[in-house]
């Protein structure tokens, strides 16, 4: 009986840890604009800025306050390390 109830336990835990991966990293560039005219102007706005950064969008998202925030995360490529003399 025992064994039954932990063995749900223990999948869930190692699964868990399987898909456990950082989902930020510190490199992360991080755009948010207060948007008071379109927000898919604003988007396509931070969406370039990502761009030029020559990096890849990793998430977009539009909160809606008093004035709708456009937020994009956006990750550089990763930078080269300097080779050992």
């Amino acid at each position: 009986m025992i064994r039954h109830s932990i063995l749900p336990v223990f999948a869930a835990l190692v699964l868990s840890g399987c898909a456990s991966k950082a989902i930020y990293d510190e490199n992360d560039l991080h755009f948010i604009l207060p948007c008071k005219t379109d927000t898919s102007a604003c988007m396509a706005k931070m969406e370039q800025a990502c761009a030029q950064a020559n990096g890849r969008i990793m998430s977009r998202n539009t909160v809606n306050e008093e004035v709708p925030v456009v937020q994009v995360i956006c990750r550089p490529p990763p930078q080269k390390k300097p080779q050992a003399e």
